[in-house]
């Protein structure tokens, strides 16, 4: 698959990798947040390079509603960042090159029509690919290096969230705030 998506989503998961080299060893066990460590978001953002793959060599069925709102509650995203980050091992810079190596590799090689299985349902990998490379660039920014995502992914991010902002509702607020029209709360999100 050659498409604007996945060299977005490739830029966004090379970025990722050098966000995480660039990360100090003795900066993961600081709290990046009450739940999570910095090794438990490298952890976690790594999941937008493994679950590509996993959801398009296996896709899983849809969750049913009431398993997609446990799915989605904050203990339970914390839960699988610690397991992502157990997967790490004992060199997390080498797993996350190598599942972005992997990523990349499956992605590019998949059909144009390659669609992936997800607990949201089917759906094109294309689109699915939008919502990961909003995941590697907000991580890997997360991580607070000087490395910067190129221009590319952070296109694609910046389309994922207003695309998020206009879906929820949001999208004349974020668009006044982008252009100077307006301002946005401190604690405002779409993600």
């Amino acid at each position: 698959m050659d498409t604007p998506a996945v060299a977005a989503f490739s830029a966004a998961s090379r970025f990722f990798v050098e966000a995480v080299a660039a990360v100090p060893r003795d900066r993961y066990e600081q709290r990046w947040s009450d739940e999570w460590r910095v090794l438990d978001l490298i952890g976690h953002g790594n999941r937008a390079n493994v679950l590509p793959v996993e959801y398009y060599e296996r896709p899983v069925p849809a969750a049913a509603p009431d398993e997609l709102a446990s799915y989605l509650l904050p203990a339970n995203i914390a839960a699988r960042g610690r397991q992502a980050t157990e997967a790490l091992g004992d060199d997390p810079v080498a797993a996350v090159r190598a599942a972005s190596e992997r990523a990349i590799a499956v992605v590019a090689a998949a059909p144009d029509d390659a669609v992936v299985g997800t607990p949201f349902g089917a759906r094109s990998l294309e689109s699915y690919l939008t919502s990961r490379t909003a995941e590697l660039v907000l991580h890997g920014l997360d991580l607070d290096t000087t490395v910067e995502p190129p221009a590319l992914a952070l296109v694609e991010c910046g389309a994922f969230l207003v695309a998020q902002a206009v879906g929820s509702g949001h999208g004349v607020e974020v668009v006044r705030a982008l252009s100077g029209r307006g301002a946005l709360p401190a604690d405002f999100s779409v993600y």
